[in-house]
């Protein structure tokens, strides 16, 4: 028996009104009818649903299948020792030459450096999380077309933007043929979802050129952050960067700290969807990055797929980055797993 179709009702009701809406504008791309938008992160009818199903089917989180995902990507279902860290080819400490990445940047500056290289290569754009003007700290996707537009919106936000809003403009709206995306585990599962899932669109398939995805354990509720930052005697508007380093939590003004506090101080702050998830390293992009395992200054690199792997070589051959093995990683004992163990396993216990 052919299973019911589920529509954009069914999504309000199994994703959304469970805390389980990850703000990652899926919905929105997939529909062909353009009636699903965000409002205040979460999707809404602005139109006549068609129930075509399209938004229920491409959710990260709806009936999500990692068997069947890696065997989409890569033609197999993940080794004993990619249980925790999923299916990759090789794994690298890696950190950017380019002061002015570095200085932007967050961390080793691999993810910018590997956009610039995709630019330089002949990518039409990347879609990366930038700021709103005139809001304070309040991101959205922006579609950098050139290399100054990438070193302008690096670092990270740790409040959700909603990336796929962002590939659909891209992609549908300006008709661009080959762009990157960079996103979290839950946008990445989304975008993978769109390109190669069972109901993918032949359009965004063909268009996304390189997914970048970001190690995370979570996201912030903005405004809770807002609320937290200036209880604490920090005007977030001078804020220029946020860190997450050794079990602690920085906002900076410039080369000041202005606020650290440890994780467990601003788990309040943790959106409820967060608690949900169990993927710590972006295991459905062409290549991951963090910055646990590495030493201070480096960024960790997990390389899953071919064109993964090209991007990186191209970005070491033009002189951007450089890579050295991380020999233990097949070990299954870094730091890594140890936190991807953790956000498992507590994702099993919600």
């Amino acid at each position: 028996m052919a299973q019911e179709k589920k529509i954009f009702t069914d999504l309000v009701e199994d994703v959304v009104e469970r805390n389980l809406c990850v703000s990652c504008g899926t919905c929105v791309a997939v529909c062909p009818v353009n009636v699903i938008e965000l409002e205040e992160g979460l999707p809404c009818l602005v139109g006549d649903c068609i129930e075509c199903g399209l938004c229920y089917a491409n959710c990260p989180r709806t009936d999500f299948s990692v068997d069947e995902m890696d065997d989409a990507i890569h033609g197999r279902t993940r080794k004993e020792n990619e249980r925790l860290t999923g299916v990759y080819r090789a794994t690298y400490a890696a950190r950017t030459k380019r002061e002015d990445i570095h200085v932007k940047a967050q961390d080793g500056g691999v993810v910018t450096s590997l956009l610039y290289q995709f630019l330089m290569d002949g990518g039409d754009a990347v879609i990366v999380a930038g700021l709103e003007e005139d809001k304070i700290w309040v991101p959205t996707p922006v579609i950098a077309r050139d290399v100054d537009a990438v070193v302008e919106n690096a670092g990270t936000k740790y409040t959700p933007s909603p990336t796929l809003v962002g590939v659909k403009k891209a992609v549908k709206d300006e008709k661009l043929g080959n762009i990157a995306v960079v996103g979290t585990a839950c946008q990445m599962r989304g975008l993978s979802r769109l390109t190669q899932g069972k109901s993918r669109n032949k359009r965004f398939t063909d268009s996304v050129g390189l997914k970048v995805g970001l190690f995370c354990m979570e996201t912030f509720n903005y405004g809770d952050l807002m609320d937290y930052l200036e209880s604490n005697g920090v005007d977030p508007g001078k804020v220029t960067k946020f860190e997450i380093k050794k079990g602690r939590f920085y906002a900076l003004q410039g080369d000041e700290v202005a606020h650290r506090a440890r994780l467990n101080k601003v788990k309040a702050l943790i959106r409820p969807c967060c608690h949900a998830c169990d993927d710590f390293t972006s295991e459905f992009s062409d290549v991951s990055v963090g910055n646990v395992g590495s030493p201070d200054g480096w960024s960790t690199v997990i390389v899953r797929t071919e064109r993964g792997e090209k991007a990186l070589n191209l970005a070491a051959e033009a002189g951007l980055i450089e890579l050295e093995p991380l020999e233990d990683f097949e070990k299954g004992e870094t730091l890594v797993h140890r936190l991807a163990r953790s956000k498992k396993e507590s994702a099993l216990d919600e």
